[in-house]
C-alpha cells in the first residue's frame, strides 16, 4: 500500500497562501533574535485549529523549531492517516479541546470503510 499524505486544500491553502505564514514566521523569527531559543505554543481554534497544526509542522521541519506545543479549540480534520503519523512523529505535543455538540470536529466526514484515505484527527483529544 502506497504511504502519501493527503491533506486538506483549504486549510492547506489558508495557511500557506496568505500573510498569515510570513506573518508567524517573521514574529518567530524576531522572538528567537530576541530571546535565544523558547518553547512555542500555537493555538487556534475552528479552521484556526487546522492552520495551527499546519503552522506547527511547518515551524518544525522547515524551520528547525524546538520545542513547538499546539492546542486547538474544535478542529476539524485536517489530513489522512498518512498525515497524522507524520503529525504525531514531529510535533507530538498537541492537544484538541472539544464539545460534543460540536459538530466541526466531525468534519470532513469519517469514512470507515476508507480510513486511509479518509481525514482523521491526530491525537489526544480533551472533551
Amino acid at each position: 500500500m502506497p504511504f502519501w499524505i493527503q491533506v486538506h486544500h483549504g486549510f492547506y491553502s489558508a495557511y500557506h497562501n496568505t500573510t498569515i505564514r510570513p506573518g508567524v514566521l517573521h514574529a518567530v523569527k524576531r522572538a528567537k533574535n530576541f530571546f535565544g531559543d523558547l518553547d512555542i505554543m500555537v493555538t487556534g481554534h475552528s479552521m484556526g485549529g487546522a492552520m495551527a497544526s499546519f503552522c506547527a509542522l511547518d515551524l518544525v521541519v522547515n524551520y528547525g523549531t524546538h520545542n513547538v506545543q499546539v492546542m486547538t479549540f474544535g478542529q476539524p480534520r485536517t489530513g489522512n492517516a498518512a498525515f497524522v503519523s507524520y503529525f504525531k512523529k514531529h510535533v507530538p505535543n498537541t492537544i484538541r479541546v472539544t464539545h460534543g455538540h460540536d459538530i466541526v470536529p466531525h468534519l470532513p466526514p469519517y469514512y470507515s470503510y476508507f480510513p486511509q484515505k479518509t481525514y482523521q484527527h491526530f491525537p489526544r483529544e480533551v472533551t
